[in-house]
């Protein structure tokens, strides 16, 4: 038969192109897949076999198939360049350098981590002498986008980046991790109500939880980013009890931005020059951009901007809305801008909170001293010492205005949270979510 009326693929383990290809194996390479498309390198896919596919033309038969199995010893847990350079002995570390961090990104190969992955790596979020070991989840879907991205940072040389490994398991990805960044969920499709969203993306955060619960690190810090992410959060702490509640966080820095932006705006000044700005409650069209306690030049916003009406609600739609017209502008959902929010909200965490201003976050209710119920995850004033924790503020105000819209997100909240009682443990879920307050972003 001749070679191109031959169809060829073969499927080698890691392990065994490296040490055990002899010269006879290499000429059948050569002779046999002179047509060959393709060779994926798969670090560690779901079924915990790493293996090199080399497909050619259609049209060809198949050739014998060339199998051996893999060692576990010899699992290869790194991507390309990193398996072979990735060794931080005594005598290369510097001495300002601080010890390796794991962190685990979910829905890496999405446009909101193509963006990220880039600023982790360089230095830009943890500090430029932390050297970081990316672990990157994707699916089976995204696996050859995920092994692009690992391709792409690989090229971009970062002295910092010591360690890059991919895969669809996240018990195998979030092994030790000391920070997982959920970003992967499920968009929201046509027809499908809020509550069908809750449930499909709940029982991805479950099961994240869970491997977390199994296999990361004790005190790891979880960012959820994927929507709704305050439920998807209390989602994932409730089955990960090993892990402080504490340690859990919703991405609500983007709209904290955004109010910043707008404020900035209105009063004809640098944004630099906003602070104390208050995200409260649920990622949600109820959220509660805060200006009562907001601060322009160290100056009580309403002092400055002394047009209550635009406050109370031109500026609270403009923030709330924000994503849908970018969408409309653009034709896709925010990504850039999400991305450097979640690089704000890890800093806020690893760099001290500058005196007097406090950051927003979506985290655990338990004893708050807002008095909002207790056992959701929402929203509300933070400040850190720069270890990773956070403790709440104390010193805001609260009048009627404000306490009337936190009441109304805390009650979306406590309906999401009923609506998902089968994925938390606690009995049937009964969704009785009042009306659909989506985010342009979760379509």
């Amino acid at each position: 038969m001749s070679v191109s009326a031959a169809m060829a693929v073969a499927e080698l383990s890691h392990s065994f192109t490296k040490t055990h290809l002899h010269s006879s194996q290499v000429s059948f390479k050569s002779t046999r897949l002179v047509n060959y498309r393709r060779c994926a390198f798969r670090p560690f896919p779901q079924i915990r076999s790493t293996t090199i596919s080399c497909s050619v033309a259609t049209t060809e038969v198949k050739a014998p198939v060339i199998e051996q199995a893999e060692d576990p010893k010899n699992k290869s847990e790194c991507f390309g360049v990193f398996c072979l350079t990735y060794d931080l002995k005594a005598e290369e570390e510097t001495k300002t350098w601080k010890k390796l961090i794991n962190v685990a990104v979910s829905g890496a190969a999405g446009m909101i981590s193509n963006h990220l992955l880039f600023k982790l790596a360089s230095g830009e979020v943890f500090g430029p002498d932390q050297p970081i070991a990316l672990k990157l989840l994707g699916s089976e879907r995204s696996f050859h986008a995920l092994e692009g991205v690992a391709m792409e940072l690989e090229d971009s040389l970062f002295p910092l980046l010591r360690e890059v490994s991919i895969g669809i398991n996240p018990y195998d990805v979030f092994q030790d991790v000391e920070w997982a960044l959920l970003i992967g969920a499920k968009p929201r499709g046509p027809g499908m109500e809020r509550a069908d969203l809750l449930d499909i993306n709940g029982q991805i955060f479950a099961e994240q939880g869970r491997a977390l619960n199994a296999v990361a690190s004790r005190n790891v810090k979880v960012i959820v980013v994927g929507n709704p992410c305050n439920t998807n959060a209390l989602i994932c702490l409730k089955n990960a009890p090993k892990i402080p509640a504490k340690n859990f966080h919703a991405l609500t820095r983007l709209d904290e931005n955004r109010a910043k932006c707008q404020l900035a705006l209105k009063a004809g000044v640098f944004y630099d020059k906003v602070s104390n700005v208050t995200i409260w409650g649920n990622h949600s069209t109820t959220q509660v951009p805060d200006f009562l306690n907001a601060r322009i030049n160290g100056m009580p916003v309403i002092e400055v901007i002394k047009h209550r009406k635009w406050l109370e609600v031109e500026f609270t739609e403009k923030v709330q809305k924000r994503g849908g017209v970018l969408i409309k502008k653009w034709g896709r959902s925010s990504a850039a801008s999400t991305a450097v929010s979640i690089a704000d909200a890890i800093r806020s965490l690893v760099t001290p909170t500058p005196e007097g201003d406090w950051f927003s976050a979506g985290v655990y209710t338990k004893g708050n001293p807002y008095g909002i119920a207790e056992d959701i995850v929402f929203s509300m004033p933070c400040r850190s010492k720069g270890d990773g924790d956070y403790e709440f503020v104390n010193n805001v105000i609260f009048d009627d205005y404000l306490l009337e819209r936190i009441t109304k997100t805390e009650a979306e909240l406590l309906a999401e949270k009923r609506c998902v009682a089968h994925l938390i443990g606690e009995g049937v879920a009964f969704c009785d979510i009042p009306e659909d307050t989506m985010l342009p972003g979760e379509m």
